[in-house]
């Protein structure tokens, strides 16, 4: 089959599909990972962090709790209760605001007021605190951490290097004086502890979280026995948020490093920023950019200013449902092109995601794999759900490694409230 001008256009640039090598990179990823599980380095001395958070999955639930939920994402914050009555999670009252940090910066006080405030209302209603926290956290034993360093473009320096948990309950002290424990834990590992319970059958005996939405980042369970850089841990398994965002070891196109070199952390991310909902958009934009400079869309072409180019504008049009960019072209031929541009830059995210994810189904040396997804742009990102699939059954099956997709939607919060009541469980 004849090649399309779009895919000659991206392999020109490095940015095609096929620049990606899976297999190659899965051995990458197995470097990293190891090097990730026996110290605690830079990214410039390993560049996926393999942060222990001293979670075992294996958290006995109890009937009639209840917990405060927090979940700081990559766009917006959200509060809730959470309860365990008949063995079965009940979330209510969730409230939903921006993530501060967002449009401006932002200090240490004014960031955890912003969030201290908004518990407010549940303070009366429950004790302990589950917070998701969806950043770079390097944890201890306490279940609490210190940021590491911020991701998705939020601005508040002052807040790198401070105690989440710590920080939070200081700052809720203005509205309660009552002593309470909290749990910080990712996003990945929320999604994890929340959507493992959908497998009731137990058809699975190991689990990767992962979410693909405005970022991309996994976690898995591994054996203690092989978290190298931590000595004397208890025997069983514990949850290893990979911030496999920060991978460096995918062959990287000429509108990635474009892309990179332009963003307020140049040397985060780096996968993330090849494929994850954030930065989507970006590449698509750059591409058509490039592809008027070089001839092959007309040069009348208006496109919008880039700021107002978005995923979300993108995913609608190419699932039908608006038309607003056929106005930015001439010709038809121009619109086809733009829509093979698209669609091959969401096949290459696909393989990228369905590659980084691979490589933890292997390194979790189980047959059985559970995968928890969650994230917007997994599911409605036209195309991309089937050829991520495609993908992964090409990596896994040949190494005989059977999986099974669970929708991870709306577990985050659950996911927080287990990771509270494991505060009991460690007590008992």
């Amino acid at each position: 089959m004849e090649k399309s001008k779009a895919k000659d256009f991206l392999m020109k640039y490095h940015m095609d599909e096929s620049d990606i090598d899976s297999e190659e990179t899965l051995l990458r990823f197995n470097c990293e990972i190891e090097k990730g599980l026996e110290k605690n380095g830079t990214i410039l001395e390993c560049s996926i962090p393999m942060i222990a958070t001293y979670l075992n999955p294996c958290i006995k639930e109890k009937n009639n709790e209840k917990f405060i939920v927090i979940d700081a994402g990559g766009t917006n914050l959200r509060v809730g209760l959470a309860s365990f009555v008949n063995n079965i999670w009940q979330i209510s009252d969730v409230v939903e605001d921006a993530m501060p940090g967002i449009k401006r910066e932002y200090s240490k006080e004014e960031f955890f007021d912003y969030i201290a405030l908004r518990t407010k209302p549940f303070l009366d209603k429950a004790k302990d605190i589950g917070f998701c926290f969806s950043y770079r956290v390097a944890m201890d034993k306490s279940l609490d951490g210190r940021l590491i360093a911020w991701a998705k473009e939020i601005k508040a320096k002052e807040v790198v290097g401070e105690k989440i948990g710590e920080s939070l309950l200081n700052a809720i002290k203005k509205y309660s004086n009552v002593e309470r424990k909290i749990v910080v834990l990712n996003d990945t590992t929320a999604v994890l502890l929340g959507g493992m319970t959908l497998d009731s059958a137990k058809y699975c005996d190991k689990y990767i979280g992962a979410i693909y939405g405005t970022g991309f980042n996994c976690c898995y369970m591994e054996d203690a026995k092989n978290i190298k850089k931590i000595k004397d841990l208890d025997d069983g398994l514990m949850i290893i948020n990979t911030e496999t965002g920060n991978f460096n070891g995918f062959n990287r196109g000429v509108f990635d490093d474009d892309l990179t070199n332009k963003s307020l952390y140049k040397d985060e991310a780096l996968t993330e920023k090849m494929s994850s909902g954030r930065y989507l958009s970006t590449l698509i934009y750059k591409a058509l950019e490039k592809a008027i400079d070089d001839k092959l869309i007309s040069k009348e072409t208006k496109l919008p200013l880039e700021d107002s180019f978005n995923l979300p504008l993108v995913s609608m049009y190419l699932a039908g449902l608006n038309n607003d960019i056929d106005k930015w072209f001439v010709k038809e031929c121009d619109i086809k092109f733009f829509k093979e541009l698209a669609l091959a830059l969401i096949k290459r995210a696909s393989k990228i995601v369905a590659t980084t994810i691979s490589a933890f189904a292997i390194k979790s040396n189980s047959k059985k794999v559970g995968i928890i997804l969650e994230g917007s742009t997994f599911y409605k990102l036209p195309t991309f759900k089937e050829s991520f699939k495609g993908y992964l059954d090409d990596i896994l099956n040949k190494r005989e490694i059977k999986y099974k997709l669970f929708d991870g939607r709306d577990r985050i919060l659950i996911g927080a409230a287990m990771a509270a009541m494991s505060i009991d469980n460690k007590n008992n």
